[in-house]
């Protein structure tokens, strides 16, 4: 079974379907487009086993959009970074963690909660190490200091990973990577105040393809642990349900939007000379207009609050945008 994931680059498809034997139990630093990926992952309540995910049903679908550094508002802290991953917070807003790859790991920067805290680690977390092989393990850690809310906070940061199996991963609609790796993951963050201690731990299986930015599946558990007691918070998985890639074949239509929620300014890519619709819940044309780049900055403070649709007109490409006030 091939890829079949609309939008994805020429050369990683090629690298997914001719991966060569060499990379059947490794994963190697990935060759990621310099306009980077918009994600859309199913999440489920249920936690799958195994390599066969076809049978897994989402919940409901989110995007991640995983973004050139330069390109957020944040580019001069995270300046040691490649891309920033966007992640819609479950308070509402915008979660941002930042990351770069090396030819040795992945390495974890820091990131932006969605209340505004800056969290700049003074060196990387290496959150993956390249290459990667079945039976190998990886631990890492990081301790520092940074502010919120007035008060310093100390944190301390581990990851161990462990790389079980290799497989071909299947997942629903018919998708489907050969060569990916199976790793368990735990991920501990404890943060200390004057006042306070508390730590969240994730516990987990990812599972990773090459030329991938991230796990195109992986089940996770979290739990919250303050003064020695524990409570589980969440248990669940998501999966890859589509990804768009920078780099496209010719012909295909490329379109994204970042941030969202957005509140003042939508940053829009896609190709000069596009038509782009944006329509509200009901249907109705907010908004026409051509592009006359491949990059702008739309002002959306007349659009309506709420979700926003934005359309290539003559295609079915389509990106749904949050905007608040």
């Amino acid at each position: 079974m091939k890829p079949t994931i609309s939008g994805v680059s020429l050369a990683l498809l090629m690298a997914w379907m001719e991966a060569p034997a060499s990379l059947a139990q490794t994963i190697d630093q990935p060759a990621l487009p310099d306009h980077g990926f918009t994600f859309t992952y199913g999440v489920t309540n249920v936690q799958p086993e195994g390599f066969d995910w076809s049978a897994a049903f989402s919940v409901q679908n989110v995007n991640f959009d995983f973004i050139p550094t330069d390109s957020t508002a944040y580019a001069d802290i995270f300046s040691l970074s490649d891309f920033g991953q966007q992640v819609p917070a479950q308070t509402g807003g915008v979660n941002l963690s930042y990351y770069a790859y090396t030819e040795s790991s992945m390495e974890f920067w820091g990131g932006v909660d969605a209340t505004g805290v800056q969290v700049v680690h003074p060196e990387p977390l290496h959150f993956f190490p390249y290459p990667f092989s079945v039976g190998e393990m990886h631990l890492d850690s990081l301790s520092f200091s940074f502010s919120a809310s007035g008060l310093s906070v100390s944190r301390d940061m581990r990851i161990e990973l462990e790389a079980l199996a290799s497989g071909t991963m299947l997942l629903p609609g018919e998708i489907s990577f050969e060569n990916t790796l199976q790793v368990a993951h735990t991920q501990f963050v404890e943060d200390s105040t004057v006042v306070s201690t508390g730590a969240i731990l994730i516990e987990g299986i990812g599972y990773w393809a090459q030329d991938m930015p991230l796990p195109i599946a992986q089940t996770y558990t979290y739990t919250q642990i303050v003064d020695g007691d524990s409570t589980v918070l969440f248990v669940g998985a998501e999966f890859l349900v589509d990804v768009v890639a920078g780099q496209n074949p010719r012909g295909t239509a490329v379109l994204s939007a970042f941030p969202s929620p957005a509140q003042h300014t939508l940053t829009v890519i896609g190709q000069a000379g596009d038509w782009i619709q944006v329509l509200d819940v009901q249907g109705r044309i907010v908004e026409r207009r051509q592009l006359q780049s491949a990059r702008e900055s739309w002002d959306v403070t007349g659009w309506p609050t709420g979700v926003n649709f934005l359309n290539i007109e003559g295609s079915a490409t389509t990106r749904r945008v949050l905007i608040t006030r």
